[in-house]
């Protein structure tokens, strides 16, 4: 019996000791608690940068090809407006293509990106099809921009701004949210609709000023072709030049896997944009480089000049393989000569951009403005940015 007591006594006292040490452990490691990962100083001023989100809710039936081209023509061009504003705002951007049951399909949504080239290149897919009849499903369509595109929460700075183009009536089909209805929610949710209507379509006007006015938008009535003007200048072909400059100055870093499919992507995009755009589009998106410190997603030379990170921050095997070969010093230097190469062609392509601006304003004197897809986006947003407190 003594035995098992003097056991038990052990037992207890080592359990005793154990309590002890755990608690005193405890209380000598709670100071040095390990502290939750702080936002790097960038970061947490681009989040509290004024942000502009916008959506385009877009018919891509036949009869709406002249309005997506339109569309192709001009779209960086009104981003380079919004991002060159006093307080340079963030821009963001989504798109929901749209036609009917029975068509190739009834939406797409590409959900609300910075990335512009994704953007861009996801519009530059949309060709017109399908239709032939009236109504289309604008029901879903809108509903899917409200619900469905990613929109941030809701906060001061941040306008969210829902454009709906399209030239015929909602179809009423009743396992669909009515326009009105959804119309109503976006307002609760502090977004605004804007309704631009393309051509003359009976029962298109009434309803599409009905959603702009529920929504506190605007309406604008345009011609069926979109009635964007597009100004060649003789300084298009070499921003164009000077964008794919931009584009080789590029250094995508991180997991193996993940550079590797930036890497393709940014090759992709480049090529695809460059074959395929518009030439005043590629000028517009030149500009964009010049004014948009943003850009790129996974890009090094981007990164370390926001002082987003510090070279001697990234893990050797996260570099490319050409970088790992570097020491420390030569690394610093490849970073900062491509940033010094980016300076020196944003410079260049803002000094042309002045002057494309002074040709294109001096060709609409002599052609007088047309009341376009364009010229109806810039001026909603001119008016309802304000009315959010960007400036």
């Amino acid at each position: 019996m003594k035995k098992i007591f003097g056991s038990l006594s052990l037992i207890t006292l080592a359990i005793f000791s154990f309590a002890i040490g755990a608690a005193a452990q405890r209380r000598s490691s709670k100071p040095i608690k390990t502290p939750a990962l702080v936002k790097s100083p960038e970061k947490t001023t681009i989040d509290k940068r004024d942000t502009l989100e916008m959506v385009f809710v877009l018919d891509t039936t036949g009869s709406m090809g002249g309005l997506i081209e339109g569309a192709k023509q001009r779209i960086w061009g009104i981003i380079n407006e919004v991002m060159q504003k006093a307080s340079k705002p963030r821009v963001r951007v989504g798109l929901v293509a749209y036609r009917d049951i029975g068509d190739e399909y009834v939406t797409k949504i590409l959900p609300i990106t910075e990335d512009l080239d994704k953007a861009y290149t996801t519009l530059m897919e949309y060709q017109a099809g399908g239709g032939g009849d009236t109504p289309e499903n604008v029901r879903k369509a809108l509903s899917e921009g409200v619900k469905k595109a990613g929109w941030a929460p809701s906060k001061t700075g941040l306008a969210q701004i829902v454009f709906l183009v399209g030239d015929a009536p909602p179809q009423n089909y009743a396992q669909e949210p009515d326009v009105l209805v959804t119309t109503a929610e976006a307002v609760r949710k502090n977004m605004i609709v804007n309704t631009i209507q393309c051509g003359g379509i009976v029962g298109t006007k009434e309803i599409w000023q009905t959603i702009a006015a529920r929504g506190e938008g605007k309406y604008f009535a345009i011609a069926q072709d979109g009635g964007v003007q597009a100004i060649s200048t003789p300084y298009d072909a070499r921003l164009a030049e000077l964008a794919a400059k931009v584009g080789k100055t590029y250094v995508t870093y991180g997991a193996k896997s993940k550079r590797e499919t930036n890497d393709r992507l940014q090759s992709a995009t480049e090529s695809r944009i460059t074959a395929g755009a518009p030439m005043a589009a590629q000028a517009d998106r030149a500009v964009n480089k010049a004014v948009n410190s943003f850009q790129y997603d996974g890009d090094l030379v981007q990164d370390v000049e926001n002082e987003r990170i510090k070279i001697e921050d990234v893990k050797t095997e996260d570099l490319p393989e050409e970088m790992q070969k570097l020491s420390l010093p030569q690394r610093r230097k490849e970073i900062d000569k491509r940033v010094g190469e980016r300076k020196l062609i944003r410079a260049e392509i803002l000094a042309l951009s002045k002057k494309r601006d002074e040709f294109i304003v001096a060709e609409r004197k002599m052609k007088g403005q047309q009341n376009g897809f364009d010229t109806a986006v810039a001026q909603a947003l001119k008016e309802q940015l304000l009315r959010k407190g960007i400036k």
